[in-house]
């Protein structure tokens, strides 16, 4: 608590005139009277003729000693430290991201890591609200979500936030600050507290009204596994691994690999070795001599302030091949480049009849790809997925209307799977169909239309390249083998599990079922079992993937388990980097960090005010009590009885 206004205290010297007014000589009046008989008070109170006198306990005086200690305090201005400094409607943006389980704040206080000490800081908003003020809870995670909306309710808005949990996913500002925005009153002062490490991406949308930013944690040192993969090499399998060091200080680690083979029955240390990184750099390591059995691969790093990103899983893909069928009238670039993949076996079938109506022969064992050249078929083939290739005519899939020349390429989505390492900008295009499909998704738009089309439909993924191979250099750019093996990895993947290489915390894996398999079982690296239905061969969606580790998967059909692994790692250099930041940009304007929550002041003079208004009444009765001509009864009565001979004269 403080005041304000500590120079109005000196008013409090008032008090003594008042005390010495009360001490002063009795002046009297003089009067004539016969007799002092009746007057014994006036002889007892002989002290009143000297100049002055003993002071006696007086109500008055008090009253009005009280009087004057609550008007000066008033004008003091008192206020009470506070953790509100908005008012109107709050915004808190909670950040429940990964580098929140950092543990580098336990010498601060009794907070484990720093997403309870903003929770903390959270508490403490929320126990500054004003009778007028408004709050939203929102905890920033890989989704963000409303824990209370826009309500006064400290016992609401308490208990959401004790239900809050920190994620291990790396946090969607972008999305949190859509939210905020979009829970903004109108007419209402809007303001938004950010509680958060700073790790926040350079460009977020702006958000109206003022905005705060108070930091959590102290410490930079971290070190984190970047990346790990395995995959097959000339001589056997081989892993690799990449560590940094985000933080300040040159670091040594020991770093830890395990492998898990088919004959060891458990995971066995098969490599360990100490790095030397410097701050902000990283270094990898190559493991070319793994057992030809290797199934899955960890690797550790030792405990710091972030435990989340020291350990990091990979699953060796098994060596199997996809069936292929290639139906073309002839087309080199691309029975050559389908041939250099070793993991497809492709079967090529010549298409010599009318292109528009082509049968398509089935082979003993359905293949899971099927490559269109140039080709309609009179029947779309009932499983496997699909890849038409300068397509003739419209199908039941997707509608052909003529030829497009305008193929000068406007915009190309380099985020998705099939376009990752592919330049298309440096494709040049004579002409291509004309192709409309409402299930797909364009990827490469060209002035006239699309080039490329990818999507899913009836449960089954299909890719759509509206050009010919031979009007266009595509098959003379070293993006063609990269965008034909993309297109194979996409569309006819060796593994039960369709997961990217680097399968981040909260994102979705797609279980692709065998022929036959009824029921899809996974577990958690907790122990934690979904099992889901299968339904007509379709693919079954996997979204809870929360935690990292390993994911196993487990395919029943009858009597048979067929089994699958997955990997979802932290890799993630937002939130490996610690390091508190001095501010941030929202809107492209900087936000300076604030030390501290509570910073705000909420003034209480009124009530003392209040107070003195409530004492000078009584104050006043006290002094007039017994002067007033008539009490309050008596006035009462008389009304009452001439309100009675009124009535008497009326009747």
């Amino acid at each position: 608590m403080g005041l304000l206004a500590p120079l109005s205290l000196a008013f409090a010297a008032l008090s003594i005139p008042i005390a010495i007014l009360y001490m002063l000589k009795l002046r009297r009046e003089e009067k004539i009277v016969s007799s002092t008989f009746l007057w014994q008070q006036v002889l007892q109170d002989r002290e009143a003729n000297a100049p002055w006198q003993k002071l006696r306990r007086n109500l008055l005086l008090l009253l009005q000693l009280l009087l004057l200690l609550l008007l000066v305090l008033s004008l003091a201005r008192p206020y009470r430290e506070t953790s509100q400094v908005f008012q109107g409607h709050i915004i808190v943006l909670l950040d429940a991201s990964a580098s929140m389980q950092a543990t580098d704040v336990g010498e601060l206080g009794a907070s484990p890591n720093r997403f309870e000490m903003a929770r903390a800081r959270a508490r403490q908003a929320i126990d500054g609200l004003g009778a007028n003020d408004s709050m939203t809870l929102i905890a920033v995670a890989g989704a963000p979500r409303v824990l209370a909306s826009l309500t006064n309710d400290k016992s609401v808005l308490r208990q959401a936030l004790d239900q809050a949990q920190v994620s291990n996913a790396e946090a969607d500002w972008e999305a949190a600050f859509i939210l905020a925005a979009s829970s903004m009153q109108q007419a209402t002062r809007n303001s938004t507290l950010i509680l958060s490490d700073g790790g926040l991406p350079a460009r977020l949308p702006p958000v109206p009204g003022s905005v705060r930013y108070v930091p959590t944690g102290v410490s930079a040192e971290n070190l984190a596994i970047a990346a790990l993969a395995v995959r097959d090499g000339a001589h056997g399998p081989q892993a690799f691994v990449r560590i940094a060091n985000p933080g300040t200080r040159r670091a040594a680690p020991l770093v830890e690999i395990y492998i898990t083979t088919a004959t060891s029955g458990g995971e066995i240390l098969f490599d360990a070795r100490t790095l030397d990184i410097d701050p902000g750099d990283e270094q990898g390591i190559a493991i070319d001599d793994l057992p030809l059995d290797t199934q899955q691969i960890r690797a550790r790093l030792p405990k710091d302030a972030l435990d989340i990103d020291n350990t990091a899983w990979a699953v060796r893909a098994p060596d199997k091949q996809a069936a292929v069928l290639l139906a073309t009238p002839g087309n080199t670039f691309l029975e050559r480049a389908i041939g250099l993949m070793p993991r497809l076996n492709a079967i090529t079938l010549k298409i010599t009849e009318t292109l528009t109506h082509a049968q398509i022969s089935q082979p003993t064992l359905p293949p899971a790809l099927y490559i269109l050249d140039g080709i309609a078929p009179a029947e779309i083939p009932p499983t496997g997925n699909l890849l038409f290739i300068a397509p003739p005519a419209s199908t039941e899939l997707f509608r052909v209307s003529g030829v497009l020349t305008g193929t000068d390429i406007l915009h190309i989505n380099h985020d998705h799977a099939l376009l990752r390492y592919v330049d298309f900008s440096k494709i040049h295009v004579a002409r291509a169909q004309n192709i409309d499909a409402p299930w797909a998704q364009v990827l490469v738009k060209a002035q006239g239309g699309p080039l490329l089309l990818a999507g899913e439909a009836g449960g089954r993924r299909i890719a759509i390249l509206t050009f010919d191979l031979h009007h266009s250099d595509l098959p003379l750019q070293i993006a063609f083998p990269i965008l034909i093996a993309n297109l194979a990895n996409w569309l006819a993947p060796t593994s039960a599990v369709d997961v990217p290489d680097q399968l981040a915390p909260g994102m979705p894996a797609l279980i692709h079922p065998q022929m036959g398999v009824d029921q899809i079982v996974v577990t958690a690296p907790g122990g934690q079992r979904w099992v889901f239905a299968v339904e007509d061969n379709k693919p079954v969606p996997f979204a809870q993937t929360q935690k990292p580790g390993i994911y196993r998967v487990e395919q029943k059909r009858g009597d048979e388990t067929l089994n699958a692994a997955f990997a979802v790692n932290l890799f993630s250099e937002l939130e490996s980097r610690i390091a508190p930041q001095d501010r941030i940009e929202v809107g492209e304007e900087p936000v300076t960090a604030q030390p501290h929550a509570a910073a705000g002041r909420r003034e209480w003079w009124r009530w003392p005010a209040l107070a003195a208004l409530g004492i000078l009444l009584i104050e006043w009765m006290v002094h007039y009590r017994g002067r007033l001509p008539f009490s309050l009864h008596e006035i009462i009565l008389s009304r009452f009885h001439i309100a009675r001979r009124e009535k008497t004269a009326s009747e």
